[in-house]
């Protein structure tokens, strides 16, 4: 079953107002309070980023045994970028547009040839080799 980020934000707001009604029950103050909340709040961020690339890697299992379905290509073409270990190199990536990211993962994830993606985006060919080799660049 897939990680839904949404519902288990809901689920950790729930479970906070009872844990905090519990700790003002107990005599607790404002900071103590907000002290192991944020505590809990940075779990909860860890947690989140552990469950969405672990189900990532998941979801890149099954498309390599050919159990792909739509949901996982277009995960997997949206979040490819969370592999690169290199903070600044990923702050480079994100910097590019969209598209040109979506061209690159066309290319070496899909092992589309320029012509093909090309077609697809409807954009000239010329320009999705220079997207592909500036990305190239940025990952070196």
């Amino acid at each position: 079953m897939a990680y839904n980020h949404a519902k288990e934000e809901k689920k950790f707001k729930e479970q906070w107002e009872h844990k905090e009604r519990l700790y003002r029950e107990s005599g607790m103050t404002d900071d103590q309070i907000s002290v192991i909340r944020e505590y809990d709040e940075n779990a909860f961020k860890l947690d989140r980023a552990f469950y969405r690339r672990t189900m990532l890697l998941a979801e890149l299992e099954s498309i390599i045994e050919g159990k792909s379905d739509n949901r996982s290509d277009t995960y997997l073409e949206e979040y490819w970028t969370d592999f690169i270990e290199c903070e600044e190199k990923y702050f480079r990536i994100m910097k590019v547009s969209a598209v040109m990211r979506k061209a690159f993962y066309m290319y070496k994830v899909l092992g589309m040839t320029q012509n093909e993606i090309s077609s697809k985006l409807s954009i000239p060919q010329q320009t999705i080799s220079y997207w592909i080799s500036k990305i190239a660049e940025i990952l070196k």
